[in-house]
Parts: structure tokens; sequence; C-alpha cells
């Protein structure tokens, strides 16, 4: 067994104890040293460590994510196992010898696109050819855990399988000083943020993700833009400049689907699309009061432990995973529960 550091035990139980003091954070500080009589409180030391915590928060997050996904995994597969009157082990050794003996394992090597098998010595890897003598044993357990995962994949498709391991919540993060652009409903309490970039894969591939959240929730969310890349970009300059004439989301949404770079064609030739007053629009790209407010907003989002797009927050929380609009949803349905 692995010896745990005396330092990563403190860091766990001080997440846990952060994750509990978040929910508490009304009740009477716990003070935890003192200066000639000058207390220092414990949410003082939380304030000063919770990017710490919350990375360490969302490890324990990942750990419990696989466990729960093997632990689905052992359930769907001992069910099986009880139906035929047989161990979990017994089911796996019968099911996928019976598959070799059937398929043949040539075939299921094609099958499973399994040409090499890769060995792990020290901290060198080397290919092994599956029909070497080396591989045999190591060749006949990865082709048993692919048949498994197939089968698993079947068994996954029939099921009603509901998830409700969660990941946490992030520090609160005050983006209220920030150049944001709003739509949606502007007096709701629940208000999600978009930090993107108009030049990035993964935000351009997101971008239906995030406009069908809003299209579900615009009645009761408001919604929030915020640009943030290395630097202020042309599409940047050029959507503030079309939030002047009132335009910012008809330019927004031009940007995101357009294909290909953007460059001073491209932006005029949406602006000339959406109806902008071209005259006012060459104006306003050159306003440096506005450009400086998009570059002092990317230089606050980087002190605020914002570093990737697209980014995510809900109520001014960082969402871990920004592609899962199941988890979205859920956050969303949670703060407007409150």
């Amino acid at each position: 067994m692995k010896q745990i550091s005396i330092l990563k035990v403190a860091i766990t139980i001080a997440a846990l104890a952060y994750s509990f003091c978040a929910c508490n954070e009304h009740k009477k500080a716990i003070i935890i040293a003192e200066i000639d009589g000058q207390a220092i409180s414990e949410n003082e030391l939380n304030t000063l460590i919770k990017q710490e915590l919350f990375d360490e928060l969302t490890r324990i997050y990942e750990i419990k994510k696989k466990a729960l996904e093997q632990l689905i995994n052992v359930k769907l597969i001992q069910a099986i196992a009880n139906e035929k009157q047989m161990s979990y082990q017994q089911f796996i050794d019968y099911y996928t010898e019976n598959k070799m003996k059937n398929c043949g394992i040539d075939s299921l090597l094609k099958q499973y696109k399994i040409s090499t098998i890769l060995q792990l010595r020290d901290t060198n890897m080397y290919t092994v050819p599956t029909h070497s003598p080396t591989a045999e044993f190591p060749r006949y357990y990865q082709l048993k855990g692919a048949i498994m995962s197939e089968l698993l994949d079947s068994l996954k498709k029939g099921k009603d399988i509901k998830q409700y391991l969660y990941p946490p919540k992030s520090p609160s993060i005050d983006l209220s000083k920030l150049h944001t652009y709003y739509r949606g409903n502007q007096k709701s309490d629940v208000t999600f943020i978009t930090i993107s970039d108009f030049d990035c894969e993964s935000c351009i591939h997101s971008h239906r993700l995030y406009d069908s959240i809003y299209n579900k929730y615009k009645d009761r969310v408001k919604f929030g833009y915020i640009h943030y890349s290395a630097m202020p970009t042309l599409g940047q300059i050029a959507s503030d400049a079309a939030d002047n004439q009132g335009k910012f989301w008809s330019f927004h949404d031009s940007l995101y689907v357009h294909k290909g770079y953007i460059d001073s064609s491209a932006i005029f030739n949406i602006a000339k699309s959406i109806g902008l007053n071209i005259d006012q629009f060459k104006k306003d790209i050159k306003r440096q009061d506005r450009k400086s407010k998009i570059e002092s907003t990317i230089n606050q989002l980087v002190l605020n432990g914002v570093y990737a797009t697209p980014t995510i927050m809900i109520n001014g929380r960082l969402i871990v995973d920004s592609n899962s609009k199941k988890e979205i949803c859920h956050l969303i349905d949670e703060e407007l529960a409150k």
C-alpha cells in the first residue's frame, strides 16, 4: 500500500472543510490564530487558498466520477451474471471465451483494430506485434477487455442510467466590473456568463450548445458574454463597435457561423448584412476607449484565474464541464430553484 503524504491529507481535509464552510459562510467565523490579540479567521485562510482547495475538490470529483462509472459497469454485468446463476468473474470468462471461440481470435483482432500490444517497463514503452510469443498473454487480456467494453456499450443503450454526481462549485468570481454584453431576462437573479473567443476552435464548436441553452432559458436567465484572448482581436473590436448600434448579438452570431479567417472584408460584409451604419461602424472600430475596455477585461480575467476558452460561469461560479448540456442545465435549474 502506498503511503499518503501528510500534506495531501491536510489539503484534502482542508478542501472538504472549504466545501462545508462555503455553504455556511453566514455562520460565526472560526478563529484559527491570533497575533497579539488580533484574530485570523478560517475564512481568511480559505480565501487565500481558495483556488488550491477548489482544484483539490475537482481532483476528488474526477476520482469519484471514474469510480462511479466502473461501479455502474459492475452492476450491469452482475445483473446478467445473476440471471445465469454465475459469479461476476465466471460470467466474464464464459462470455469472452465463447466470443473468441465463435468468432475466432484473428477475426476479433481485426474487428477491434488491435494490431500491436503496448508494453511498459520502467518508464519505457515497447510495441509488440500481436502474433509474437511475447504478446500472447497481454493480447488475450486486451481482447477480453475489448469484448467486455463492447458488451457494456450495448447494455447501456437499453438502460435508463441516471447519475447524480456533480462537480464542485468553484470559488465565486466577481465579474460585475468587467466589460460584458447582456441579453435574456435582465432582471433575473441567475446569470449565465460565457467567456469566449471568436477565433477559438473549441468556442466555435460550443456556440451551438450555448445558443440552445440560451433559447431554453432566455425568459428566466440573464445571459452575458465576455471577450477573452491573448490580446483584443479584430472580431472582438468589431463586435464591440456593433454593440454601439445595439447589434452586438447579431454580429456575435454571424461571427460564430462565419467560415474562414476573420479579416476586414468579413467584418464589413457582416456589418452590411445586419444593417449597420457603416460610417459609424468605421469610427467606432477606431475608438481607443472601447479597445481599452476589452484589454482591461482580459487582464482582469487572468488575475481571476481564467486562462482558457470557452469558460462558463453561473452566478459567478466556474462550470467544470463546459460541454455538458445536462450538467449546465442542472446547475441553472438549481440556481433558479433557490
